[in-house]
């Protein structure tokens, strides 16, 4: 049966997005506060620069029943082969997992065994791949002999089926994760989008474009150097004033030099910079921007390096709520948000960007339609459809384990996850 504390059925979240605090947290600072109402949640991330208070009141939500649980080395991945031994990652695995009635994972890696007596994986984007595909492709795989390779590759399978077979379900933040979860970890994945509300005050819309996103040149960059690019040549094809405001994260040695770059080229042009700044502020610079401009996957063939592609693109609903027309580049996920023409651009390349932000600047009336279908379709993502969902599988999984108290009896196992799927069987 669950286990409780202070008889309420116990979760244990997991945010391994890393220690900003950007979208990624999102879904897990959401789940704790739906999941809070009814049970008993912890929700664990590295602790050091943000407080539970701090995440609360980024996203506007009520985390005050919430409990935070930080996790030592969470920049450490969990996969088998990886970084540690396997032991090491049992171990950690164990430690992490086995507090909890339900546990969930929200990543972009590979999640850790589980201990828990269910577990449910919120994946952004499959990063880590599964050992057969990763190892497919090794050359230091492929020297190995052949009996070696066929004991090593059966180990990792079955390990890899015993730790999936714990988690009831895989949730992807697109459809586009969801092909690639597929691909990489042969796990079917339901789409399930992350919740997007956003209030903003009434404000006048001005000669604005906003561009929100965390400033580094490496892995998934916004590209803001080549937004300032851009923005040059569509201040030079219009009569209008017209200004650029870049927000983003920043805290790296080497994403600091990067915004500094960013600062250098913007020499001489009508723009600012929000740097690290609170959700407040970034409502207020969308409620007065009339475009939204996002270059997340430029120069990026998806098929090759889809980790470098906008994997869902929640900054590009947060506009949308505001009123702001997207222009964006034809990347993964931001396919399943925005209509092509219709309320916004889906871009191939800067160019492109450039002559249809022109030609909206030089349309009122077509860029209020824009607007208006804009906000409309934002409607689509709001927290309702996500919390819906979240209480029905977690209901039903509560439900299913109450039921099991009437046919069972004695002790937990104390053996490593089974391969069969559900609560423990005594």
């Amino acid at each position: 049966m669950p286990r409780t504390r202070e008889g309420r059925i116990s979760v244990g979240i997991f945010d391994h997005t890393g220690n900003s605090l950007g979208g990624g947290t999102l879904v897990p600072a959401h789940l704790a506060a739906i999941l809070s109402r009814s049970y008993a949640v912890e929700l664990i991330r590295d602790w050091k620069r943000y407080s539970l208070e701090t995440v609360a009141s980024s996203f506007s939500l009520d985390l005050s029943r919430v409990i935070q649980r930080a996790f030592d080395a969470l920049s450490d991945d969990f996969r088998v082969p990886g970084k540690h031994s396997f032991y090491q990652q049992i171990r950690r695995s164990r430690i992490l997992t086995e507090p909890y009635d339900l546990f969930i994972y929200c990543g972009h890696g590979v999640p850790p065994f589980c201990w828990a007596r269910r577990g449910l994986v919120y994946c952004h984007f499959p990063n880590e791949f599964s050992p057969g595909v990763e190892l497919r492709d090794s050359a230091a795989w492929r020297r190995r002999n052949a009996v070696d390779r066929l004991m090593r590759g059966r180990a990792y399978q079955l390990l890899w089926q015993i730790r999936m077979k714990r988690y009831a379900a895989v949730l992807a933040n697109s459809a586009f994760t969801a092909n690639w979860v597929k691909c990489r970890w042969g796990r079917p994945a339901e789409v399930l989008y992350p919740p997007v509300d956003l209030s903003v005050a009434e404000s006048q819309k001005q000669n604005v474009i906003v561009s929100v996103g965390r400033f580094s040149a490496n892995g998934r960059s916004k590209h803001q150097l080549a937004q300032i690019g851009a923005f040059r040549e569509f201040s030079s094809n219009l009569s209008a004033d017209w200004r650029i405001h870049l927000i983003g994260s920043c805290y790296s040695p080497q994403d600091k030099a990067y915004l500094e770059s960013v600062r250098r080229a913007a020499q001489g042009l009508p723009a600012t910079f929000s740097v690290n700044v609170d959700r407040e502020h970034i409502c207020r610079a969308l409620a007065e921007a009339k475009l939204f401009w996002h270059t997340a996957g430029l120069l990026n063939d998806e098929t090759k390096s889809p980790n470098n592609a906008e994997h869902f693109g929640i900054a590009t609903v947060e506009a949308m709520r505001a009123g702001c027309v997207p222009l964006v580049i034809n990347s993964g996920g931001q396919r399943e948000i925005i209509q092509n023409g219709a309320s916004g651009f889906l871009c191939k390349d800067m160019e492109e960007l450039v002559r249809n932000s022109v030609a909206v600047a030089r349309d009122e009336r077509g860029w209020r339609e824009l607007s208006r279908q804009a906000y409309i379709g934002s409607r689509a993502f709001g927290s309702e459809t996500f919390e819906r969902r979240v209480s029905e599988i977690v209901s039903e999984w509560v439900h299913t384990g109450e039921n099991c108290r009437a046919h069972t009896q004695g002790d937990e196992s104390e053996t490593a996850p089974s391969l069969v799927g559900g609560f423990h069987e005594p």
